[in-house]
């Protein structure tokens, strides 16, 4: 089973010091601004203690003990800001029954929780947020306090802010502790000491869901762009894989096609040859029928042989074909090679011819034409 915790945070920007401040926090509180991650469909902020005019209440509180709100210190601790709140599936939980009666019996504990940590101190304002992820209440203290001050002893105790009542030694651990005791009986578990967990306003944690949204879609989109482009990869081969086949039996088809016509003509040209024979057999009516019987007869096997050898012929004829076309192939590689050859030959006889020519080129400029033309018929005649 699923742990849920109690969860109690400080506001992470630290503490209010100045009225500015005070104002930002009761526009965020009473919703009098528009915040991108809230649900506008949600109910309105419900305050169990003070009002949404935060600013007005806190002076007020001020005025009552005779504290001027214009002439605080300087930098000095106004208030405290504190979010109370749970696990996000501890309110999720069961139909819509349930998960409301677990939201009003959290609020209770967290009311009287706040009530008991801060006894000492002035609660001025707690509103219950039902308009983001996760139900929460915000918390605003004042430090007031009564303290006589040791350079003014006579005065007595008076009024003042002081901030360490809230943020004093030891007073966090205090109110985690306390806030986990008052969490127990609901089944929420207190939050693990010194994890260095840091408290997220919602705005962050739906940016980073957002983001992350974003990148999950690009990526699904870039598998989808992946995927699609490997089926039409697949449709272009199996495409091109049935077109194959296609030709491939259309081939064997035209050659089957052409083997019948074959087997077609030669029944054409034996029936032509039988019925030659037999009206030349049947020209004479002088002769006997049994004689022309047996002349049908004996020319029906002389065309039967005919035939056949005309067929043993016809495949000879296309061996010899085949072996010719061999030999021709061969003819032509020896061809090439004597080519290679002679020309290798041509070669060798013009470089010698050269060389024996450099021998007689003084005596070639010597002698006049006649006996140049003499020289050069020696030398052609001794280069060969």
């Amino acid at each position: 089973m699923a742990k849920h915790y109690g969860v109690l945070t400080f506001d992470n920007r630290g503490p209010i010091k100045s009225w500015e401040r005070m104002t930002s926090v009761q526009r965020h509180n009473a919703r009098t601004e528009e915040l991108p991650h809230c649900d506008p469909a949600a109910p309105e902020p419900f305050c169990l203690r003070g009002s949404v005019s935060l600013v007005e209440d806190a002076q007020r509180e001020l005025c009552l003990r005779g504290l001027d709100p214009s002439a605080l210190r300087a930098n000095g601790v106004i208030a405290h800001e504190v979010i109370l709140t749970a696990s996000h599936e501890y309110f999720a939980q069961g139909d819509e029954a349930e998960r409301n009666r677990r939201l009003w019996h959290w609020v209770a504990r967290a009311y009287l929780a706040a009530i008991k940590i801060w006894r000492k101190v002035t609660i001025v304002q707690m509103v219950l947020h039902l308009d983001e992820y996760t139900p929460h209440i915000h918390v605003v203290l004042m430090p007031l306090v009564k303290k006589v001050f040791g350079r003014r002893p006579d005065d007595g105790e008076r009024w003042t802010l002081n901030g360490r009542e809230i943020t004093g030694p030891g007073e966090f651990q205090r109110a985690h502790d306390e806030y986990a005791t008052e969490m127990k009986p609901l089944g929420l578990q207190p939050g693990v000491s010194g994890s260095g967990r840091k408290y997220r306003p919602f705005a962050e944690k739906a940016a980073e869901m957002d983001e992350q949204c974003k990148r999950a879609a690009a990526e699904a989109d870039a598998v989808n762009a992946k995927q699609g482009a490997e089926k039409a990869e697949q449709a272009r081969a199996a495409h091109w894989a049935d077109e194959f086949d296609r030709l491939k039996c259309d081939r064997l088809e035209l050659k089957e096609g052409q083997r019948l016509l074959k087997v077609e003509q030669a029944k054409v040209r034996a029936d032509m040859l039988r019925q030659e024979v037999t009206r030349r057999a049947l020209a004479p009516k002088e002769a006997h029928p049994t004689k022309i019987s047996a002349q049908l007869a004996e020319l029906s096997d002389k065309a039967a042989a005919a035939l056949a050898e005309a067929d043993r012929i016809r495949v000879e004829a296309q061996r010899a074909l085949a072996s010719a076309l061999k030999v021709r192939a061969h003819a032509d590689t020896l061809m090439a090679m004597a080519n290679d050859l002679e020309t290798a030959r041509l070669i060798q006889a013009r470089d010698a011819a050269r060389a024996q020519a450099g021998c007689v080129d003084d005596a070639l400029e010597e002698a006049d034409l006649g006996n140049q033309l003499a020289l050069l018929s020696v030398v052609k005649a001794n280069g060969r």
